[in-house]
């Protein structure tokens, strides 16, 4: 993936539960210069979900078509569905020096690394603690025993995972974990990789 000057990822991880898609949907009504990747996926539409707006729902055929032809950058299996990044998502939300938002599933970040490397910002967000997550999965009317059951052993998995990140975050306060996920943004466009353009303007090269 071309990265142009300025631009940056940044890949927000966590378990199913911890608040990661809350947190990114209140940044990107924040940050105008942050937008979101819109990936694409084989499972069903939530109810406030918009299709091509929210994600790309198709069908397994067509995933696996998509697939073979090479169009994703990142794709995986997770909980039974098929979720992937394009190659044309990821040039359009990266466009114009823009910060690109993913919110991913812990596989999901090693790749995002490999592709983008210094260019890739991840953060993981952990719940205070489990019992906690347990009782956000246990809200969430969608759940069926068998998958909550499902979610909970895979997110005792999958904590271990936030070592590998940039950055924690723990959300015990929603408003509070946004705003830090807001200042990991600020601090990141002040990285010098991410200030070639300012640095050449004055005649600095690396």
């Amino acid at each position: 993936v071309a990265n142009e000057s300025g631009a940056f990822a940044l890949v927000v991880a966590g378990p199913s539960g911890v608040g990661k898609t809350s947190m990114c949907e209140a940044v990107l009504l924040a940050e105008p210069e942050v937008h979101r990747c819109v990936t694409t996926t084989t499972r069903s539409p939530r109810s406030d979900e918009i299709d091509g707006v929210s994600r790309h729902f198709v069908d397994v055929d067509q995933f696996q078509a998509m697939h073979k032809r090479g169009d994703f950058v990142e794709s995986a299996e997770v909980h039974g569905h098929l979720y992937g990044a394009t190659f044309d998502a990821v040039a359009k939300a990266l466009s114009g020096g823009q910060v690109m938002l993913m919110d991913v599933d812990v596989q999901g970040v090693a790749s995002w690394k490999e592709v983008l490397a210094d260019f890739c910002v991840t953060v993981f967000i952990i719940p205070p603690s489990l019992d906690v997550l347990a009782q956000r999965l246990d809200a969430r009317q969608s759940e069926g025993e068998s998958t909550f059951n499902l979610r909970m052993d895979n997110a005792i998995s999958e904590l271990s995972q936030a070592y590998l990140a940039d950055y924690v975050v723990v959300n015990d306060d929603l408003e509070n974990s946004i705003a830090d996920l807001r200042a990991i943004i600020r601090a990141e466009r002040h990285r010098a990789v991410h200030m070639q353009d300012k640095l050449r303007g004055l005649g600095l090269d690396a």
